[in-house]
């Protein structure tokens, strides 16, 4: 593919110094050894933990994370040619998707190859430099992100939860109406928390998740000591790491639930149960990564069966997706 040009140094406004950076967590260096008895380590045998992502999975976050992007970006791009020509607000997302209809598309094909917060960033350039249909595969987006500056990505990473605090703030209510939880997930994880010890590896902030858990009346289900958020670790593997050593569990006994294929291929060599979320956002792209891969292609009516042990889960990849 053809080399992308760097963004124009003048096109960002930087009203203030940015940092990045991220606060404690393991140093997941290096795979365990899975050889090892687990009675030889004293890990809890019987126990088994379920990790849940949470925006995807948990919470269709799509509306919110179109929103928060787009502000963000105007505000840090103001040359930007998108027709936006103040924030949107909660009230005016759903319009402004159906009158724009081929921005909300584009922006619902990258948004599975991002990771984090300023990966928005990069999908949001693509899209303003009508460069997104270079996008075809993982590799692609990775050599856009590659030849932006890691100073921009950071500050836009700092700018994107300022952008969502002051929204949330500002009508806590509304926001919270644009981040429902998945139909049929709260059902299942309530019946799950019957077999598994529940818990959220997420690089969303925990404010965030702790309102979103309460609105879906799961609060009591996940102790704060069972969310690890953004300011934990980049990684995923970092997250089930921590789990493993906190509650003494093999890692043969974790499951791991994430609609971001990247990050279960990130895991796999743990040893942990992995499953694609087809409910969430990843397209057939995506899933036959993880097809490849030997990871789980879990639909929400299958859910519910994990650990039960008498059924199969499905397998097959779906003929349509259920995220929208």
């Amino acid at each position: 593919m053809k080399k992308s040009k760097q963004p124009p140094a003048e096109r960002v406004a930087f009203n203030s110094p940015h940092s990045g950076g991220l606060k404690g967590g393991p140093d997941p260096s290096g795979p365990y050894s899975l050889g090892s008895s687990p009675d030889e380590v004293g890990m809890k045998i019987n126990q088994q933990i379920l990790v849940f992502d949470f925006d995807g999975v948990i919470a269709n976050s799509i509306h919110d994370s179109f929103m928060t992007a787009l502000n963000t970006y105007v505000w840090f791009v103001p040359n930007h040619t998108l027709p936006l020509k103040k924030p949107l607000k909660p009230d005016s997302v759903l319009p402004f998707e159906k009158a724009h209809s081929d921005i909300f598309v584009s922006f619902s094909q990258l948004m599975p190859l991002g990771n984090r917060a300023e990966d928005y960033f990069i999908i949001i350039w693509l899209i303003d430099t009508q460069e997104a249909g270079r996008v075809n595969s993982q590799a692609d987006f990775d050599a856009y992100r590659t030849s932006m500056p890691s100073e921009t990505l950071k500050a836009f990473h700092k700018r994107f939860y300022q952008t969502r605090s002051a929204i949330r703030e500002q009508n806590p209510q509304a926001w919270l109406d644009l981040l429902p939880a998945f139909p049929g997930i709260v059902e299942a994880i309530k019946a799950l928390s019957q077999r598994f010890l529940l818990t959220i590896a997420t690089s969303k902030d925990r404010l965030s998740v702790n309102l979103q858990l309460n609105s879906y009346g799961l609060t009591d289900l996940f102790p704060p000591e069972n969310i690890l958020d953004k300011d934990f670790a980049k990684s995923k593997r970092a997250h089930l790491t921590r789990f493993h050593e906190e509650h003494k569990v093999p890692l043969q006994n974790i499951h791991f639930i994430d609609d971001k294929v990247l990050h279960l291929i990130s895991v796999k060599d743990l040893g942990v149960h992995t499953y694609l979320a087809l409910w969430g956002f990843n397209t057939q792209r995506e899933q036959e990564m993880a097809r490849k891969e030997g990871i789980t292609l879990l639909q929400m009516d299958d859910l519910h069966r994990l650990g039960l042990g008498s059924q199969e889960l499905n397998k097959h990849t779906p003929t349509h997706l259920s995220q929208q």
